[in-house]
């Protein structure tokens, strides 16, 4: 497993094609839901199965996608080590998936392209940040939501400082372990990093952090996503000093970070996180009132897709709840919309986050309550 990023979200919206089945399920770490788990997912397999006997062109090659998934049912390291939600997407020639700190309800949508809307919230103000804490004895790193806390194993760093200074720095690295196609077997993201076993010189651990910076540029391409510290105050400084990532916060969680579970953890490092990922949303809200009436808005699916389309959306809010089935004919510029328990047709406001998404806009998943636009399941401010 990997850390979902815009780029993967950017390259599931590009891809279309005869049949495209996005799979979402709820998941658990642990023994106990293994088995329960492991139904779900077959039973999502069948389904995937009964759909392209029915509606597939490239019977063959889609079946051989339904194979991937068939090893993962196998697998029983893959299932042990799950986070709060699975994301499956299969079409000819693609099988990929993710696990996610993000509970998903179970849904099964088949179409010309994926359906994305679940993962959008990843982006959000309840999107992702991360957690590092450092302490004598350990270094744990957590890929983070609002809701939840997913451990991110460190492999093969030395187990203090006395030891990494053994090693010249290019001989180890952080290391990090992806699930992907035709790899049923791979361990899911894994970083073990016990220890920064710490004396008083600031030059060693200085080199150590260094060490540990380089290995960390890898696993956290993201320099945009927001990484919070935790540990004694004395490390902080040199671990700031030695560290590239552009987006590390200012305020930490100052103490012992070996005395506090993951969930302490967590909710210390949202309090702290929490006004800078809620600052852009609630400053686009703001702009889109400015601006509504003057041309510059629009809400309303049937009015948004086609902005959307034309790449004319620079902000898009949808109601993550909501589901307006229809179709759009980029030709003729018509949207048409069904009725909300039609079972014809795709979801529009998937569609005009994908077509957002594709132009380089920003979208926000957000729930009825909290719409720029009351009575609107989409409201868009608008490029031009």
């Amino acid at each position: 497993m990997k850390n979902f990023t815009m780029e993967d979200l950017k390259r599931l919206s590009d891809i279309e094609d005869d049949l495209c089945i996005s799979m979402y399920m709820p998941t658990e770490p642990g023994a106990a839901t293994v088995d329960e788990q492991r139904i779900r997912f077959k039973n999502l397999l069948r389904k995937a199965e009964k759909e392209i006997q029915e509606n597939g062109a490239n019977k063959k090659m889609l079946y051989e996608m339904v194979e991937q998934g068939r090893r993962l049912l196998e697998n029983d390291y893959f299932w042990r080590y799950q986070s709060s939600g699975l994301a499956v997407f299969l079409a000819a020639g693609t099988f990929l998936f993710y696990k996610l700190p993000v509970s998903f309800e179970e849904e099964f949508v088949a179409g010309k392209r994926f359906y994305v809307k679940p993962l959008i919230p990843l982006f959000m103000a309840d999107g992702r940040f991360y957690v590092l804490a450092l302490s004598q004895k350990e270094v744990r790193l957590f890929s983070c939501t609002r809701y939840n806390a997913m451990e991110i194993d460190l492999v093969d760093v030395p187990e203090g400082i006395a030891e990494s200074l053994k090693y010249d720095s290019k001989q180890y690295q952080l290391q990090f372990h992806t699930g992907a196609a035709g790899g049923g077997g791979n361990r899911p993201a894994i970083f073990h990093g016990h220890g920064v076993s710490v004396d008083d010189n600031k030059d060693e651990l200085l080199r150590y952090f260094q060490d540990m910076d380089r290995g960390l540029s890898d696993i956290l391409p993201e320099q945009e996503v927001p990484l919070v510290l935790a540990g004694v105050e004395y490390l902080l400084p040199i671990f700031k000093e030695a560290s590239s990532y552009r987006r590390v916060m200012k305020e930490v969680v100052r103490g012992n970070p070996e005395t506090l579970r993951a969930e302490e953890l967590h909710q210390k490092a949202w309090e702290i996180v929490r006004p800078e990922l809620e600052k852009s949303q609630r400053e686009d809200k703001k702009r889109y009132r400015e601006l509504a009436g003057k041309g510059y808005t629009a809400a309303g699916v049937q009015t948004v897709v086609p902005h959307a389309a034309y790449g004319r959306v620079d902000t898009l809010f949808i109601d993550i709840d909501a589901r307006r089935p229809g179709s759009f004919d980029p030709d003729k510029n018509e949207t048409a919309v069904f009725d909300e328990d039609s079972t014809d047709g795709e979801d529009l406001l998937d569609l005009a986050a994908v077509e957002t998404i594709k132009h380089s806009g920003k979208v926000y998943a957000l729930t009825k309550d909290q719409m720029p636009e009351e009575h609107a399941a989409a409201a868009a401010i608008l490029r031009y």
